[in-house]
């Protein structure tokens, strides 16, 4: 124990009605953690919740309390503390009492001293890794607070002021919109903004699952229920119990499925596949799909009784297309991510930009992280260019390299639809479009700005003349 390094002394209560006891653990203790004692049960609690204590110590036989009680009212109250139990050694009932009332282990009087340091080396351990994993829980969700999701566009700004009335409550979200716009990131900013996020957040893409599968996935299975159920198995609603379930292409399911999931948001309870025992779940649903419900409802293809419990905050994800403003943030990110991970020095030039800022993306945002993902990782210069750009998207089938480039013309000029005369923005109007968007993601800042676009401050200046584009007042002056 003395050869464990730890961040900090953790706080271990010895609570024994015998002074010797409470001495020699005092002067056994004290070079490892921070000890104190007392000979009392009823006042326990009381010290505990004054003391935050990590480690209890705790004699079954007290004075005022029996160590049961105080157990029992430990377990009662949620008090995250790891006990150890001491007591006679015939009284070993008792004792895995106390282990079904949360204690971490027990000993049996006289014990030995080499044996309890062994379990408080343990339970240190067992608290720095719960700690470790908060952190990391809470390096996560940080990820996905509200202020750091890539979204400055009006239509992400109002997803995200709907969210926050709601996020706190247990209202199931619905979640529509084409593949590849981030639903689950929406959805995962549900979890991790609400009072959820310190319980697990899960998620099944009910497209890829078999739905002679789907079943045990969500509700889990015992042992035996069918061929090939060897063990039980926790489903994800259970595994998700005070967290979150995020339901992907929800639309997949099967008409018996969705009855089976309708009960469960009625009642908050079902049974495991080949099980009778009711299970009480207290999971909020996120979900998700990139059909239009309504009409599958029309069609006779999906419940309109889930439909209505799904759809109580009601969420439209654009596509990217539809929010250009979001655009050159995502491809500040997507560089900035796969630059440092494949340890490359990869930008992109203006014009380039521009044609990413400016095409339709119909695989949206996950086509895009592609684009630069294959960008970074193939470019033999450092400065990306168009034909770059277009290559790549040829390779993926979305059209051949002059069909591409076509949609990105140098000149003014005229399409005509099938409907009516569509004017095409030139390259000049693109520039400054996208230069009025990088001047307000940088706050208008000349400088900060002119390093992104890898061009100089003289040049940025003469942009600026060129376009008639007034700084704003409250922008950083130089």
């Amino acid at each position: 124990m003395h050869e464990n390094t730890m961040d900090r002394n953790y706080k271990l209560l010895v609570a024994d009605d015998e002074k010797g006891i409470r001495d020699l653990l005092s002067d056994l203790l004290r070079d490892s953690f921070d000890v104190d004692t007392i000979d009392r049960g009823d006042t326990i609690l009381e010290k505990i919740k004054r003391n935050a204590h990590d480690i209890l110590i705790l004699d079954l036989q007290l004075p005022g309390m029996n160590g049961i009680d105080v157990l029992r009212q430990i377990y009662e109250e949620k008090i995250k503390i790891a006990v150890v139990v001491i007591t006679a050694s015939n009284d070993i009932e008792t004792a895995i009492t106390s282990m079904k009332l949360g204690a971490y282990d027990y000993l049996v009087k006289p014990f030995d001293t080499d044996k309890l340091m062994v379990i408080l080396k343990n339970i240190v351990e067992k608290i720095e890794l719960e700690s470790e994993v908060t952190r990391l829980r809470e390096q996560v969700g940080e990820r996905f607070r509200f202020k750091n999701i890539i979204g400055k566009s009006p239509q992400m700004q109002r997803i995200f002021s709907t969210l926050e009335k709601v996020i706190d409550t247990d209202s199931t979200v619905l979640i529509i919109g084409e593949s590849g716009t981030g639903k689950e990131i929406i959805a995962k900013a549900v979890h991790y903004n609400s009072n959820r996020k310190q319980f697990p957040f899960r998620s099944i893409d009910c497209s890829t699952i078999p739905q002679d599968l789907i079943g045990s996935e969500l509700f889990g299975h015992e042992k035996g229920a069918f061929t090939g159920a060897i063990s039980r198995k926790i489903g994800k609603f259970e595994v998700a119990s005070k967290g979150s379930l995020f339901l992907d292409e929800i639309s997949n399911l099967s008409i018996d499925m969705q009855a089976k999931l309708l009960r469960v948001l009625q009642e908050k309870e079902f049974e495991r596949i080949g099980g009778n025992q009711i299970i009480k779940v207290n999971t909020r649903i996120v979900a998700a799909s990139n059909r239009d419900l309504r009409e599958l409802v029309v069609e006779n293809k999906f419940r309109e009784d889930l439909y209505y419990r799904l759809n109580v905050v009601p969420v439209y994800l654009p596509p990217l297309r539809e929010r250009k403003e979001d655009t050159p943030l995502f491809i500040d990110h997507f560089l900035n991510k796969f630059n440092t991970e494949y340890g490359r020095d990869v930008n992109i030039e203006l014009k380039a930009r521009l044609f990413l800022v400016e095409y339709s993306w119909p695989g949206n945002v996950r086509q895009l992280e592609n684009v630069i993902k294959r960008l970074v990782l193939l470019s033999t210069n450092k400065l990306v260019t168009v034909d770059d750009i277009s290559s790549v998207l040829e390779y993926e089938n979305y059209g051949t390299a002059a069909e591409i480039v076509s949609a990105f013309p140098e000149k003014p000029q005229m399409r005509v639809s099938r409907s009516k005369d569509v004017t095409v923005k030139s390259i000049e109007d693109m520039e400054k479009d996208y230069l009025e968007r990088m001047l307000q993601h940088f706050n208008y800042n000349i400088s900060n700005t002119a390093r992104a676009l890898k061009i100089s401050r003289k040049t940025m200046h003469n942009k600026l003349k060129k376009y008639n584009i007034i700084i704003k007042k409250t922008a950083v002056m130089e």
